[in-house]
C-alpha cells in the first residue's frame, strides 16, 4: 500500500470474498492495516453449486458482524445455472454482481485475492493453448475496468505465503473441494505441473511475476511507440463502428511493424478481440499482393476487412434492406433540370453553358433523332468512343478509375434514344465526331478527379 497509494484512508472499497484461504488474508490484512486503512464492502457470491455453501455463507455473515464489515451478497439460482460454460457464466454473474455493489457504494475500486500461484498457472496454461504474446501477461496487478480499477494486492505472494500467514493468525476458511478435481484443466496446472517446477527452482514464482512485468512493460512501450504512427496512417475513425487508413503510408514501413500496427488497430482503436495469427497473415498477404488492389476477409463479431486501392476499411457489417430506387433502372432525362445519382452525385444537360465551381462541363452536338436523352445503369460490354476511332470498355475505364466494386455497381451512363453511350457519368464522356446538330452541354459534379487520372481523360 504505501509503494502504490492506491486508496486514501477511509475510501469506500469493495473486497470480493469467497471464504477460501486467498480472501479471508486479504480481508484480515485490509482490516490491520495500520495506515490508510479503507472503507471495506465486501462483495459475497453463494453460486449455489456445492452443498457447503451454505454453511459458508452463514460463516461469513457471523465474520463481517462480529468484524463490523458491510456485507452485499447474492445467490445465483440453480434454475439460472447453464448447461454448458458454467465456469464462465458464474464469472459473469458474479462481476456483474460486483458492478452491482460498487455502484450502489459509490466506489471505483475492486479487490480480489489473486496470487502469485495464480499467475503461474494463467501463464502457463496460455503457453500451452497457444494465442497473442500479450496474453502470457497472465494477470495485471491493476487494471482499468469500466466500473474503475480491479486491483490485485497479493499477486506478489505465493498460495503457501497466505497458507502459512492463515495458519500463524489462526483465520478460519473454507476449502472448495471442486479445486481438487483433476478434469478441471487448471487444477491439473496447479497439482501436478506448479510443483515439479517448483521443486526445480523455489524461485520460480518470482521469475513467473518478472517475466510478466518485463512482458507488460515491452507492450506498453510497444503501443506507445505505434499510437503515432496509428495518426498518421488512419484517415478517419468512428468508434465501435469504422476504420479507414492510408494504405500508401502503411506500406512504407516494415513487414512487422504493418503487423503490429494493425492489430493495434483492431485491438485497441476498434475492441476486436479474439484475432487470430492466421488471419491477420492472410490480411498481411492482401495487403501485400499489388496484383489485387481490391479485396476482403470477414473478421469475427460480424467485422470485415476491405482492402480498396489505396484504402484499408476495417467496419462492422450492418444488414441493411435492399430500397428500389424511386426513379426506376433508368429514366428520361429533361433538357435544363438537375438530376441525382444513385451514387450521390449531380448532373445535368443544359441548352446555354453553365459556369460553376466544382462542375465539369462538356459541350455535346447531337442530332434530333438522338434525343430524349437517358440514363441507365452499365452492363457489361457496354464501350464508350474514344478520339482515336478505337473504344474502351466501361468496365476497363472503372478500373482504371480505381472506382471500389460497390461504387461500379452504382456507375451510370447517359445515352440517346438510338442507344450511343454519351458519358459514364462521374468518370469519362464519349469523343463526338464534329457535325452539325443541336448543342447542349453535360454538367457534372466533381465527384472523381477524373482530369488527374490516367486512361479517364475525354481524350
Amino acid at each position: 500500500m504505501a509503494q502504490h497509494d492506491w486508496w486514501q484512508a477511509g475510501q469506500p472499497i469493495v473486497v470480493a470474498v469467497s471464504t477460501g484461504v486467498d480472501s479471508m488474508v486479504l480481508l484480515a490484512l485490509l482490516e490491520h492495516l495500520s495506515q490508510r486503512r479503507p472503507q471495506v464492502i465486501v462483495a459475497y457470491v453463494d453460486h449455489c453449486l456445492r452443498h457447503q455453501s451454505r454453511q459458508e455463507t452463514i460463516f461469513l455473515e457471523n465474520y463481517c458482524r462480529a468484524h463490523h464489515l458491510k456485507l452485499a451478497k447474492k445467490s445465483w439460482q440453480p434454475k439460472d445455472h447453464p448447461r454448458h460454460g458454467i465456469e464462465a457464466a458464474a464469472r459473469h454473474f458474479r462481476y456483474q454482481f460486483f458492478r452491482e455493489v460498487l455502484k450502489a457504494n459509490q466506489s471505483t475500486i475492486l479487490l480480489t485475492a489473486h496470487h502469485g500461484d495464480d499467475l503461474a498457472e494463467t501463464m502457463l496454461m496460455k503457453l500451452v493453448r497457444g494465442g497473442q504474446l500479450d496474453s502470457l501477461i497472465g494477470i495485471d496487478e491493476v487494471r482499468q475496468t469500466s466500473f474503475g480499477q480491479l486491483i490485485r494486492p497479493l499477486l506478489t505472494f505465493s498460495k503457501n505465503d497466505l497458507r502459512q500467514f492463515a495458519s500463524t493468525n489462526q483465520l478460519r476458511w473454507f476449502e472448495d473441494e471442486t479445486n481438487q478435481d483433476l478434469a478441471i484443466q487448471r487444477n491439473r496446472f496447479r497439482h501436478q505441473i506448479l510443483p515439479k517446477l517448483k521443486a526445480e527452482n523455489p524461485k520460480m514464482l518470482d521469475h513467473f511475476i518478472n517475466y510478466s512485468q518485463q512482458l507488460k512493460s515491452m507492450i506498453t512501450v510497444n503501443h506507445e511507440l505505434l499510437a503515432p504512427i496509428a495518426d498518421k496512417v488512419v484517415v478517419s475513425f468512428t468508434a465501435d463502428q469504422r476504420l479507414v487508413a492510408d494504405l500508401s503510408k502503411l506500406i512504407g514501413y516494415s513487414n512487422q511493424v504493418q503487423l503490429n500496427l494493425i492489430r493495434y488497430l483492431l485491438e485497441h482503436w476498434l475492441k476486436i478481440d479474439n484475432i487470430g495469427l492466421n488471419q491477420l497473415a492472410q490480411l498481411q498477404h492482401l495487403l501485400a499482393n499489388a496484383q489485387k488492389p481490391q479485396g476482403k476477409l470477414n473478421f469475427p463479431n460480424h467485422w470485415q476487412v476491405i482492402k480498396r486501392y489505396q484504402q484499408l476499411i476495417i467496419e462492422k457489417k450492418v444488414d441493411k434492406p435492399i430500397i428500389k430506387s424511386k426513379i426506376g433502372s433508368r429514366f428520361m432525362v429533361i433538357l435544363d433540370r438537375w438530376y441525382s445519382l444513385s451514387n450521390g452525385s449531380k448532373f445535368g444537360v443544359f441548352t446555354s453553358k453553365v459556369v460553376a465551381d466544382h462542375y465539369q462541363v462538356t459541350p455535346l452536338i447531337l442530332l434530333e433523332q438522338q434525343f430524349p436523352l437517358s440514363v441507365r445503369y452499365w452492363h457489361p460490354g457496354d464501350r464508350l468512343r474514344l478520339k482515336n476511332g478505337g473504344h474502351q470498355k466501361v468496365n476497363r475505364l472503372m478500373i482504371n478509375a480505381k472506382l471500389p466494386s460497390e461504387q461500379r455497381l452504382k456507375t451510370q451512363l447517359l445515352v440517346t434514344d438510338d442507344g450511343d453511350i454519351l458519358a459514364v457519368l462521374g468518370l469519362k464522356s464519349a469523343f463526338l465526331p464534329t457535325k452539325q446538330g443541336k448543342r447542349v452541354y453535360l454538367v457534372e459534379q466533381r465527384t472523381q478527379s477524373t482530369s488527374e487520372r490516367k486512361g479517364i481523360n475525354n481524350e
